[in-house]
């Protein structure tokens, strides 16, 4: 069984995404923002939106969860903050004079209704959802609010900045507590141990730093990496941290700094992690352009979660993340099989699901089996209520709008999930007038058309053009086009989602067996006369091969992937002498 598992990708707003979290305890839902100026609520596994926030008028740029995956708060580059309560899709309130800028993170209290907002303004403000203005308002980072994070008790915030310094507030005096030591570059994540008093730092200067809270003292701090920290996330039982970089994951331990094992993940731009208390797997949540990638990293499967030396667990018990074990009698286990099938199947013919995600089927019946358990402990509470027994500890019944939903008729069904991907045929219908609009210059002006797709600077429709020049293989291309063209191909390989880099790399494979003897012979030529012609068509070669060696320093990254893209990459390599 792998490691790692890219588990869903879909795509998730209509313009580039800037923003996606998981919800805190409510791990299996993601939260999105972009440039569309929407809030997309999405469940894992499940190819349906579940909820879609309509209400700013600027970018959607950061997103967080309340404890209960119930309330979602989002910032935009407007500095507008809004509340939205995510069962009925209605904004419960907005903070229109939220920042001067940007609203670059957030977080939500672990118990209360307060949240804390960071923003390129250099300011940390504490909301009230009572109040109709901020509470607190911090000053102290001369570069932008990068994170923000509370602490576990609640009484502390933390923020990270562009300046490298991490700064600790306390909410009941209404001030700095400390100032941490400065990092070589711009803090990008914060966490707390569940149980200690320890900080971990993530920074862009490839390092993960310690500190004990206790004594306001830096514990230990580890070796650099070869990239960017982009998140880190404390285990739910506090026994090591996991760090991830745009290629690995990697777990740690603190005192001291030491790497206890490493896996990669060629998740690129990583933007949060959940470690699941139930099952110990690590989910991961990308994004690159309008799409959303999901990743689950068997943790079970990585050192000091592993226990080499131990039998395989029998298939006849299943044992919890803290440690008790409960016998699951042959009776049981053969009903859990039955239903799991019957669930599979149903969740097939709805969504037309395929053996790969089979795992996402097993995933829904957990959850519906949780949501039973929760409204059982509720109608409980109500009877102890009743008999003036009960505590004061409030029980959430899982919401409603988050169940799986009961079968329905195949044309009431096909309404559905046409009503939901309304947004989703707009972006596509807008896609397809681009490229008719590029097809009609095509035919007129291709150094027009050409110019027409960078000034698009849109990756899917740069994509569209080149499948098409690999396909048609146009016999009207020459060396100024390939000029033109080379151009777009940099533009797509500077993405992440691996399709479109296949795309990229087979349309660089064309232009350079079309053009590249071309090139070389022409270079070559020596004339003992002034041939003014020759000379232009040198000048050209020169400006096309230059252009071929600023695409193999992009494919050279590429080579050390252990996909499609990166037998490509080396293959191509191989193939382009440039120097």
């Amino acid at each position: 069984m792998k490691k790692v598992n890219k588990i869903q990708e879909f795509m998730s707003n209509q313009g580039s995404v800037n923003c996606a979290t998981f919800g805190k305890n409510a791990g299996h839902l993601i939260a999105t923002g972009g440039n569309d100026r929407k809030v997309n609520i999405w469940k894992i596994g499940c190819p349906k939106i579940v909820a879609q926030l309509h209400g700013h008028t600027s970018t959607v740029d950061s997103v967080t969860f309340d404890s209960e995956g119930e309330t979602v708060v989002s910032g935009s580059s407007g500095g507008t903050i809004k509340v939205w309560d995510v069962n009925s899709e209605r904004m419960q309130k907005s903070f229109n004079s939220g920042h001067k800028t940007n609203v670059t993170c957030l977080d939500y209290h672990p118990f209360g209704n307060f949240f804390c907002s960071g923003s390129t303004d250099t300011h940390v403000k504490i909301w009230d959802l009572r109040k109709k203005g901020h509470l607190q308002l911090y000053k102290g980072h001369s570069k932008s609010v990068q994170t923000v994070k509370f602490s576990p008790d609640g009484r502390w915030v933390v923020s990270g900045g562009g300046d490298g310094f991490v700064k600790l507030w306390d909410l009941t005096a209404g001030k700095q507590m400390e100032d941490f030591t400065k990092h070589q570059a711009e803090v990008t994540s914060l966490d707390f141990h569940p149980t200690e008093f320890l900080l971990a730092v993530g920074s862009a200067d490839r390092t993960i730093t310690f500190w004990d809270m206790d004594k306001f003292k830096i514990l230990s701090q580890t070796q650099l990496d070869s990239k960017a920290v982009r998140c880190i996330r404390f285990t739910p039982d506090g026994s090591a941290l996991c760090g991830a970089t745009s290629e690995t994951l990697k777990v740690w331990a603190w005192e001291p700094a030491t790497c206890h094992d490493s896996v990669d993940v060629h998740w690129q731009s990583v933007s949060d992690l959940h470690v699941s208390e139930r099952t110990g797997e690590l989910f991961g949540v990308s994004f690159v352009d309008s799409f959303v990638s999901v990743w689950m990293v068997r943790l079970q499967k990585l050192h000091p979660f592993s226990d080499c030396s131990a039998p395989e667990p029998s298939s006849s018990t299943v044992a919890d993340v803290r440690g008790q074990v409960y016998t699951v009698s042959p009776e049981t286990k053969a009903k859990r099989l039955h239903d799991a099938a019957l669930q599979q199947e149903e969740i097939q013919k709805r969504f037309g699901l395929t053996e790969a995600h089979r795992i996402i089927g097993e995933q829904e019946k957990q959850l519906q089996e949780q949501a039973r358990r929760q409204q059982q402990q509720a109608l409980q509470l109500q009877k102890l209520q009743k008999a003036e027994l009960a505590p004061k500890q409030v029980v959430h019944q899982a919401p409603e709008k988050l169940l799986p939903k009961p079968s329905k008729k195949p044309e009431v069904l096909v309404d559905d999930i046409l009503s939901d991907h309304q947004g989703m045929t707009q972006m596509l219908s807008q896609r397809l007038t681009n490229l008719k609009v590029l097809k009609s210059l095509w035919q007129q002006d291709k150094k027009g058309a050409l110019l027409h797709v960078l000034q698009l600077n849109d990756s899917s429709i740069s994509v569209d053009f080149l499948k098409q020049i690999v396909k048609s293989r146009d016999r009207d291309l020459n060396l100024d086009l390939c000029v033109g063209i080379l151009p777009v191909t940099r533009q797509v390989l500077h993405a992440v989602f691996e399709p479109y880099l296949n795309v990229g790399l087979e349309a660089v494979a064309t232009l350079w067996h079309a053009f590249g003897d071309l090139i070389g012979k022409t270079l070559a030529q020596k004339s003992a006369v002034v041939d003014v012609t020759l000379e232009e068509r040198k000048d050209k070669c020169r400006i096309a091969r230059d252009l071929f060696a600023d695409v193999q320093v992009l494919i050279a990254p590429l080579q050390e992937r252990r996909d499609d893209v990166g037998h490509r990459s080396r293959i191509l390599w191989k193939e382009l002498p440039c120097e």
